[in-house]
């Protein structure tokens, strides 16, 4: 087979070029730090590593959620904590007013403290994150409560401005999704359904009335507001007619529903005017209520407290899939430094060589022709 000149310089060009083209992605390998510059480097790598980064943007994406839902709850506990100590020592004016030995002005002076609570406790409510009203609900961006006011400044009554029943969600993980947000109804407000256990006032009956009470009310023991006042007020009528001792019980829990029947402002406002009026039983009648609202309070603190851990527990979750995620993809990606730069400096000599043998294959040059 004859090999003309031709041939010999076609060949030579096809392998420098293709020893360039090796010398180039070496060089972009190094330059970027992967080894997956195009779709053809590795299709498969390629492939997985789209889906990693696709999975890792969800995590991140969780993470934010989780960080800004932890900040929201947080602040909320926060500023239950400072209402709570608030009725602590708003019921400790009260027993103090409560006494026989205090005279009127005294009480007067309390009611004062009692008044200053008041406009503390409206203030929280007005509590914001990143700019939004924690207790509004849905509707962040207005303040969820306002009082109603005398011509003196006092308050007369604090009511909401709108729907406070609104839950805000986060996604924290696929699938799963956690309200961040306490309404602000559940606190401020006077509770929508009180369920009152009854075994504790049941507990002097004779046994045909616990029979009959336990057909009344069920076996779970607990009745709503609505159901008691039809039993009271005949409105239900049973069979056998209810006995005086089971009336008597049922009297009972509704006095007990009545006193947790309240809000944190309402109960301020009485407590206050019982106190400027200096009408002791009034004051006295306060107490119950003061306590039922700091109960209610730390029950709800309680449920954020589980919020936050169940989050932060995700979140530690989270943080540990996202290191090993980053790992997989810096092993599917990153370029071996040190094998990259011996393969280049390799290529970089058969470039050369290829080069000089070429030169000494083919000496002519354009003088030759001449």
């Amino acid at each position: 087979m004859r090999v003309t000149t031709g041939m010999a310089v076609g060949t030579l060009t096809n392998n420098l070029g293709r020893s360039y083209e090796r010398i180039t992605r070496f060089q972009n390998e190094l330059s970027s730090g992967t080894r997956l510059n195009k779709l053809s480097d590795d299709p498969a790598g390629v492939e997985r590593s789209l889906a990693l980064r696709s999975e890792l943007r969800n995590t991140e994406q969780f993470q934010k959620n989780i960080g800004d839902g932890v900040g929201w709850l947080q602040l909320s506990e926060a500023t239950l904590n400072s209402l709570e100590t608030l009725f602590v020592e708003a019921r400790g004016l009260a027993v103090q007013g409560a006494t026989s030995t205090y005279n009127s002005s005294q009480r007067n002076a309390i009611a004062d403290q009692v008044d200053q609570f008041l406009e503390h406790a409206v203030s929280l409510s007005e509590a914001r994150y990143r700019g939004r009203y924690i207790f509004s609900g849905t509707q962040t961006g207005g303040v969820p409560y306002m009082p109603n006011r005398d011509e003196n400044g006092n308050a007369l009554d604090v009511r909401a401005s709108g729907d406070t029943t609104g839950s805000i969600e986060r996604e924290v993980t696929d699938g799963v999704i956690m309200q961040v947000n306490i309404p602000g109804s559940e606190i401020w407000e006077d509770p929508k359904d009180i369920r009152l256990p009854l075994n504790t006032l049941a507990r002097g009956l004779g046994a045909e009335d616990r029979a009959q009470l336990d057909q009344v009310v069920g076996q779970d023991q607990q009745l709503d507001m609505d159901r008691l006042n039809a039993l009271l007020d005949g409105t239900e009528v049973v069979d056998p007619p209810i006995s005086e001792a089971v009336h008597e019980v049922l009297v009972q829990a509704r006095d007990s529903f009545e006193d947790q029947q309240t809000n944190p402002f309402d109960v301020l406002i009485e407590l206050r005017d019982a106190l400027r009026d200096n009408n002791v039983d009034d004051v006295r009648g306060t107490l119950n209520k003061l306590a039922n609202v700091r109960e209610n309070i730390s029950s709800v603190r309680g449920l954020i407290g589980a919020r936050v851990n169940r989050m932060e527990t995700t979140q530690n979750v989270l943080d540990r899939i996202s290191v090993e995620m980053t790992s997989i993809l810096s092993a599917d990606e990153d370029v071996d430094l040190a094998s990259t730069i011996v393969n280049l400096r390799q290529e970089q000599d058969v470039f050369q060589a290829a080069l000089a043998s070429g030169s000494s294959v083919i000496p002519q040059s354009l003088m030759d022709f001449i």
